[in-house]
């Protein structure tokens, strides 16, 4: 049986999340194959839902802010 990951224990739920291009992404649901997260600037969420894999390369960039 393959290892499973825990993605709840990697990412807070309503966490703030900096990726390496300074944007601040608020998780808003944590799955076991997708991250749902919004942008947040000046306080508020903005634009469309982002989904990203929590074992992708860009979820592994993700520092708390």
């Amino acid at each position: 049986m393959a290892n499973k990951i825990m993605v709840q224990h990697l990412f807070k739920l309503n966490g703030l999340y900096k990726e390496p291009d300074g944007k601040v992404l608020k998780i808003v649901l944590s799955e076991v194959y997708n991250l749902r997260c919004f942008e947040v600037k000046d306080g508020n969420l903005t634009g469309p839902l982002i989904k990203i894999h929590p074992e992708s390369d860009r979820a592994k960039a993700l520092v708390e802010a």
